[in-house]
């Protein structure tokens, strides 16, 4: 069978890479170069998501070995790294929060760890500055991170050895018939014909649909309900080791390649304009406030540091906060797949889609359906 997936970003390039490996003939399609998206920027934590939804975490709690699995199949320099995540507060609210936050996990069965500041900085991170905390150090040993522009690049590799064609540049501007879907129409003229097409075109995805009549509401950038753009700050090479993800009460810190390290801030993400204001001049100029930080959380860190890149993006946020998997209601042999922690859920999904596509429905995903949207579309 012919299958065509639209974005090959995390998600779309695992989709890909696992229907080939079931033997589809695939295209990977895309307007832009997957390195310039946001799966190769992403901050790229991988946990479990105790947001109080039971399918939710289960969803999320399999990411975890799927990425296991995925990164034994893939060569190159090594993106996944289960080395923990280390959580703290400065005040005794956020202390209240964190104590609650790590007694959902333990209802779970999610481990967590209770460090003091003396082990802390002798087992976890030396150099901390932790003079402030209030409460113990939360440490999730099961929680890992990816080195997202790596992982991005090794998908694609291995998607290429299985025979997938990677088309990018070139942007879907329709799709051939409308139930059942046949096809794609692209920005060149160009058309190519499939048995199925697999939609995960992120924030692209309203557009793709709306050739055939669907839609999934996405939460738009700007909503004063929940945050969907996010400023990620990679740096240079930094003089202090760091290897798991930090979550200190202003800054949260990822590994990344070479020394450098991903920086991010939620209150910083909430002062991102929306609408036309030019992303790329609004990310310089908040990288800095984001790098100041450093130094207040590994002092020395910050010396000589300089923000190498700073990636403003929006994230596809379905209206509800949840994952949406599934074939689109009267558009037969198309299947929608939009989420945000995409590059938490690309492994899973790409194993789930696949099979999906292939004829065995997932239990995992059978709460994520887009049918749940149905009622309330124009």
């Amino acid at each position: 069978m012919r299958a065509i997936v639209v974005g090959a970003g995390s998600i779309g390039g695992c989709v890909a890479l696992n229907l080939a490996e079931q033997g589809f003939s695939v295209a990977l399609v895309d307007a832009q170069d997957p390195g310039d998206g946001l799966s190769a920027h992403g901050f790229g934590w991988v946990n479990a998501v105790d947001n109080g939804s039971d399918a939710y975490f289960a969803l999320t709690a399999e990411s975890l070995p799927a990425h296991e699995r995925l990164a034994a199949r893939t060569d190159g320099e090594p993106w996944f790294f289960r080395r923990g995540n280390l959580h703290w507060a400065d005040s005794a609210e956020g202390a209240r929060r964190l104590a609650g936050t790590a007694a959902g996990y333990r209802a779970r069965d999610y481990p967590v760890e209770e460090y003091d500041v003396e082990r802390a900085l002798s087992e976890l991170q030396p150099g901390l500055a932790l003079d402030d905390v209030h409460g113990p150090l939360y440490h999730y040993p099961a929680d890992a991170h990816v080195i997202s522009d790596r992982f991005v690049a090794a998908v694609h590799a291995r998607c290429r050895r299985e025979g997938v064609e990677i088309r990018t540049g070139d942007r879907v501007t329709g799709l051939l018939g409308t139930d059942p879907v046949r096809g794609v129409v692209l920005a060149s003229g160009e058309r190519i014909r499939a048995d199925v097409v697999i939609t995960c075109a992120g924030r692209g995805t309203q557009a793709i649909l709306a050739h055939v009549g669907a839609g999934v509401p996405l939460v738009e950038p700007g909503d004063p309900g929940t945050l969907t753009m996010g400023l990620l700050v990679r740096t240079s090479p930094v003089p202090v080791r760091v290897e798991r993800v930090l979550h200190a009460p202003e800054l949260s810190v990822r590994p990344h390649s070479g020394g450098r390290l991903v920086l991010h801030c939620h209150d910083v993400d909430h002062d991102l304009e929306p609408g036309d204001l030019d992303r790329a001049e609004q990310g310089r100029l908040a990288a800095a406030r984001v790098l100041d930080r450093l130094g207040t959380v590994l002092p020395g860190a910050g010396d000589g540091v300089e923000v190498e890149s700073a990636y403003v993006g929006v994230r596809p946020m379905p209206a509800d906060g949840m994952s949406v998997l599934g074939w689109v209601p009267g558009a037969g042999a198309l299947y929608v797949v939009v989420t945000h922690s995409g590059l938490t859920l690309a492994p899973l999904l790409g194993e789930l889609v696949a099979r999906e596509v292939g004829g065995a429905p997932s239990e995992l995903a059978a709460g994520f359906r887009p049918e749940r949207f149905t009622a309330r579309l124009p």
